[in-house]
């Protein structure tokens, strides 16, 4: 038996994985990362090595901490990775997917990221880059992308759900940073803990005569009449403050979980095509 599989079978918290030898704690922390992805980009997982010998898996994983983040690049020298995934255990043991980034490095990059003066938008959701939001939305981007995703969203979600297994756990929470990715996490069967009456409120207020509806007053490029029909849309107008109608600010306030073999079935937009 491997030692990556021995320190499977012995493990009981993050702190203790993170406290193994690089070797074999990033062993581990590779399975949060997806089969595909690896195959894709020519990257053995074993090692995190292209063919060319480049090493494009990083995990950060300080000792002592119960969190970590884990990146695939498909060369040495991108900006963005692949896939990025933030994962920590939380004070009550719960597991959390803190954070997941999924990109096309053949995509055209929108710089949503940083506003004009270089700072860090933490993807739009502590600044914004109007001009760069705007060329994304235009490319059919949803907030908070700066490039087109790869559609592995489903299998990330998977090699998470594995990964808690070695945890001894068979659930783990997800803090949706966007309107659509709450819809995108009900899709692959997440429930809700907090914030499902805010999702079901949308879904009302969006209709004809709502006040999200009467938001989409073409103000701004991001309210333009018509963004009610998608997800995308809807996710565009309240990243662009539509929420004020319904006196609650900014997006927030969604936390949700998926348990392992018992999808919730919800689904607070059934209407809406991506």
């Amino acid at each position: 038996m491997s030692r990556s599989r021995v320190a499977a079978a012995e493990l009981s918290s993050l702190r203790e994985l993170n406290g193994l030898p690089a070797a074999v704690r990033d062993g581990l922390y590779a399975r949060l990362i997806p089969a595909a992805a690896f195959e894709r980009f020519g990257v053995d997982p074993a090692t995190g090595r292209n063919r060319a010998g480049h090493q494009l898996l990083r995990v950060i994983a300080p000792p002592e901490q119960t969190w970590a983040r884990v990146e695939l690049r498909a060369a040495r020298d991108d900006r963005d990775p692949v896939v990025l995934v933030d994962f920590e255990v939380g004070p009550f043991a719960v597991p959390e997917l803190s954070f997941v980034q999924i990109t096309d490095p053949a995509g055209a990059r929108f710089g949503v990221d940083r506003d004009e003066s270089g700072q860090d938008t933490l993807w739009g959701t502590l600044g914004r880059n109007l001009g760069e939001e705007r060329r994304a939305m235009e490319a059919g981007l949803a907030p908070g992308q700066v490039r087109r995703g790869l559609r592995l969203l489903g299998e990330v979600l998977a090699a998470v759900e594995g990964f808690c297994r070695l945890l001894g756990k068979d659930v783990f929470l997800v803090e949706p940073l966007f309107y659509h990715s709450a819809l995108l996490y009900e899709r692959h069967g997440f429930g809700y803990l907090l914030g499902r009456e805010l999702m079901d409120e949308i879904e009302r207020e969006f209709r004809p005569g709502g006040r999200l509806h009467r938001m989409l007053d073409g103000s701004t490029p991001f309210r333009r009449p018509g963004l009610d029909c998608t997800i995308r849309g809807r996710s565009w107008a309240i990243h662009d403050g539509a929420l004020s109608a319904l006196e609650r600010g900014a997006w927030g306030g969604v936390k949700m979980y998926r348990l392992a073999g018992r999808p919730a079935g919800i689904s607070t937009f059934p209407a809406g095509p991506y």
